[in-house]
C-alpha cells in the first residue's frame, strides 16, 4: 500500500530563507531553454526536421487568428476532428502579434523547460533537501524522451507535461482552484492526456482530498467521452481515427478491449517483445528505477503506456517521439516519491540524508549517461552538427520557396511544409495528384490512402477535375530528400514526377541541387 501523503498542515515547511537552490534551478532551466530553443529553431531553419506536424498546427492556429475554419488541408479535415486539442485556442492571440512557427517551438521549449520549477519544489517539499530537488530538476531536463519530445515537431500535448507536474504540486500543497486549472489545461491539450488527468483524479481521490479527486476524475471521464464520440465526429465524419491502430485486436475499441482480455495468452504474445522491453528500459533507466518505489504515482501514466505498447504504431513504441508526453510526469513524481520512500525507510537505520544524496548522484549520473547513449542534445554519441547547419542545398531551398507567393496553393514535400504553413491552401505532396499514381499502388495503400491522398483517395481515374482539392498553383519538391510518404524506392514518386511536368501544364519556374518549384 502506498503511504497516504500527510496534510498541509503537518508537512515541515521549508525554512523561510533565500533559496538560493531554486535561483541555481531557475538558471539551469534557462540555459536549457536557450540550448534547446537554439537546437529547434536551427533544425526549422535548415529544413533538418519532418516539420509535418508542426506545419498542420501552424496552419490551423494561423487560420483561427483570421477567423476561418481551423480545416486542415494537409490532413483532409477541421483540426478538431483530428485530435481535439482546444487549448490551441489560447495560442491565437499571440498570432494576432507575431505568431509563426518559431514562435510555436519556443514556446514549446521555455513550457517544458519550466517543469522543471513544480518538480523542485515538491522534492523540496517532501524530501526536505535542496540539493536532492536540484538533482531531480537536472534530471528531468536531461531525460531524453523529454529532449526528443522537445525536438520533434510542435504538439500540444507537450503542455501538457509542465501543468500536469504544477497540477500535482498544487494539490500537495492544497490549492485547490490551481490544481483544478492546471487539470483542466492538461485535459485541454489533447484528448487522451485527459486519461492521465482521470487516473490522477483517482489518485487525489484516494491519497489527498475526496472531493477534489471527485470533482476531476468524473469531469474527465464525461469529457473524454464528450471528446472521442460526439466532438471529434462532429468534426469529422469518419469519426476518431487512430483507433485503428489497435488493428492487432480488433477492428473496433471494444472488439480490441475484448479480445485482449478474452485471449490473453495471444495479448501477452504481442506485448512481450524486444521492442517494448526496450521501451520500457528506456522511460526507466533515465531514473534509476527509482519511481517504482512509488507505483501509485506511475499509475496516471498507464493510459499512455498501455495504449502505446498495444499500437500497431511503431513510433509509438520508441521515446522518440510525442508519445510520451503522457507517461514523463509521473515517472518524476514517482521519483520524487519514491526518494521520499526511500528516506523514510532510511530513518532509524542509517543516515538518511547521506542515502537520499547518493541516490540523487545515482540519478543525475543515471539521466546524463541516458542523455549521451540514446539522447538528441550535444552530449549524445549520435550527435552531428549537420544536423543543425546550413550548407549550399539549403541555400536552395530557401531561394525556391521564396517565389511562391504568400497566398498561392502549394502542394509541398513533407520537409518544406512547414516554412509554407500560413497559408489556406497546403498539400503534403504527392496530394492531390492522385491521378498521377499507379492505380495498383493506390489500391495498395488501403486505409493508407488516407495519409497519402487524405482529400482525394476516392477520386481514382477521375483526376483533379473529381472529388477534393483542385490542382493547387505551385508545387514544391526536393528530390535529393526522402519521398515520404511515397515509398522510400522512389519509383512511384519518379513516375508522378514525369507525369506531373509533362502532362499537367505545370512549367519549371525553379531548378537546382534537386529543388524544383513548379507554376502552373
Amino acid at each position: 500500500m502506498e503511504e497516504r501523503p500527510e496534510s498541509a498542515a503537518s508537512e515541515e515547511k521549508p525554512a523561510r530563507e533565500f533559496d538560493r537552490a531554486l535561483i541555481l534551478v531557475m538558471l539551469i532551466i534557462a540555459a536549457y531553454t536557450a540550448l534547446f530553443t537554439t537546437l529547434c529553431l536551427l533544425r526549422y531553419a535548415n529544413f533538418r526536421a519532418s516539420n509535418l506536424d508542426t506545419a498542420i498546427f501552424n496552419q490551423a492556429i494561423w487560420l483561427m487568428s483570421r477567423f476561418k475554419e481551423p480545416f486542415s488541408t494537409i490532413r483532409g479535415t477541421n483540426l478538431f476532428g483530428d485530435h481535439f486539442a482546444p487549448i490551441l485556442v489560447l495560442l491565437v492571440p499571440i498570432y494576432w502579434i507575431r505568431g509563426s512557427v518559431p514562435g510555436l517551438l519556443t514556446l514549446q521549449t521555455v513550457v517544458l523547460a519550466l517543469g522543471a520549477l513544480p518538480l523542485y519544489l515538491l522534492a523540496r517539499d517532501k524530501i526536505k533537501s535542496r540539493p536532492v530537488a536540484v538533482a531531480v530538476a537536472v534530471a528531468y531536463l536531461a531525460y531524453p524522451a523529454l529532449q526528443h519530445l522537445n525536438l520533434f515537431d510542435f504538439h500540444p500535448e507537450a503542455l501538457g507535461v509542465t501543468l500536469l507536474l504544477f497540477a500535482m504540486l498544487a494539490i500537495d500543497r492544497r490549492k485547490f482552484a490551481w490544481f483544478y486549472a492546471c487539470a483542466a489545461g492538461a485535459a485541454f491539450c489533447k484528448e487522451d492526456m485527459v486519461l492521465a488527468v482521470l487516473v490522477l483524479g483517482l489518485i487525489v481521490y484516494f491519497l489527498y482530498d475526496r472531493r477534489a479527486g471527485k470533482i476531476v476524475s468524473i469531469a474527465s471521464f464525461f469529457y473524454f467521452l464528450a471528446a472521442v464520440l460526439v466532438l471529434i465526429p462532429a468534426f469529422a465524419p469518419e469519426g476518431y481515427q487512430y483507433s485503428g491502430r489497435l488493428g492487432q485486436f480488433g477492428k473496433t475499441p471494444f472488439e480490441a478491449l475484448k479480445n485482449m482480455v478474452l485471449r490473453p495468452v495471444r495479448t501477452f504474445s504481442i506485448l512481450a517483445t524486444r521492442e517494448n522491453l526496450r521501451y520500457v528500459f528506456d522511460l526507466l533507466l533515465p531514473v534509476a528505477f527509482l519511481c517504482v518505489f512509488a507505483p501509485a504515482y506511475l499509475l496516471p501514466a498507464l493510459p499512455a503506456f498501455l495504449i502505446n505498447i498495444i499500437s500497431d504504431f511503431q513510433p509509438q513504441h520508441t521515446i522518440g517521439f510525442q508519445y510520451t508526453a503522457g507517461i514523463i510526469p509521473f515517472v518524476f513524481i514517482g521519483v520524487v516519491f519514491g526518494l521520499r520512500r526511500i528516506r523514510t525507510w532510511a530513518e532509524g537505520g542509517f543516515r538518511a540524508r547521506r542515502v537520499v544524496g547518493c541516490l540523487a548522484v545515482v540519478l543525475v549520473l543515471c539521466a546524463l549517461g541516458a542523455s549521451v547513449y540514446y539522447g538528441p542534445s550535444p552530449l549524445s554519441d549520435g550527435w552531428r552538427t549537420s544536423a543543425y547547419s546550413s550548407d549550399a542545398h539549403v541555400d536552395a531551398i530557401r531561394e525556391g520557396i521564396s517565389l511562391i507567393p504568400e497566398d498561392a496553393s502549394v502542394s509541398a514535400q513533407v520537409f518544406l511544409l512547414a516554412h509554407l504553413s500560413e497559408r489556406e491552401e497546403l498539400y503534403m505532396f504527392p496530394e492531390p495528384f492522385v491521378d498521377l499514381a499507379d492505380p495498383g499502388y493506390v489500391e495498395s495503400l488501403g486505409d493508407g490512402a488516407k495519409i497519402v491522398f487524405p482529400q482525394t483517395h476516392e477520386a481514382g481515374d477521375e483526376g483533379k477535375d473529381g472529388p477534393g482539392p483542385k490542382a493547387p498553383e505551385y508545387v514544391a519538391l526536393d528530390r535529393s530528400t526522402a519521398a515520404f510518404p511515397l515509398p522510400e524506392d522512389r519509383k512511384q514518386y519518379s513516375r508522378m514526377l514525369r507525369r506531373l511536368s509533362s502532362k499537367t501544364g505545370y512549367e519549371t519556374v525553379y531548378d537546382s541541387r534537386g529543388v524544383l518549384i513548379l507554376k502552373k
